[in-house]
């Protein structure tokens, strides 16, 4: 299926039609293609039962209760951040983000993800190992392929 490996040495692929369509839209901001690739790379359901990067130290009164909230995989986000790095330094019109934003890219695609708000994230796409596909609802809603945030309920 043309699956690229975004870094030689992570076992982290997207597919070429994937890539084409991160970079085209991404308008050569690294902010914009992290976003594509972190909904390429991830699935919805990691993103949203995870807790991001895992740096914020949360409070324990927020009353939530469930699964405990694990970081994102390491292996992914590391591969991401690199290969962000190395993709707007050896394209230099590209925006190279900063350590700072390229967290809050992170955060943001957590925080979408919980809002039942993650667009265009591909549940089959080959590589998603994928546990309990009996979703509660909502599910297609998800398809709306747009990049914009859609706030409306």
């Amino acid at each position: 299926q043309g699956s690229k490996q975004l870094l030689n040495n992570y076992p982290v692929y997207i597919t070429s039609k994937q890539w084409d369509e991160a970079v085209n839209s991404s308008k050569k901001d690294g902010r914009r293609l992290l976003r594509y690739l972190i909904r390429f790379v991830f699935t919805t359901d990691e993103l949203k039962y995870s807790c991001g990067l895992g740096k914020r130290k949360r409070s324990v009164q927020s009353g939530e209760t469930g699964p405990e909230r694990r970081p994102l995989d390491p292996v992914k986000v590391t591969c991401l951040r690199e290969f962000i790095r190395m993709h707007c330094t050896s394209n230099p019109d590209w925006w190279m983000p900063s350590e700072e934003q390229i967290n809050k890219v992170f955060s943001d695609a957590v925080g979408h993800a919980r809002q039942g708000r993650a667009v265009g994230t591909f549940l089959h796409n080959g590589n998603s190992y994928y546990e309990g596909t009996d979703h509660p609802g909502s599910q297609d809603e998800v398809f709306n392929r747009g990049m914009q945030d859609v706030s409306g309920d």
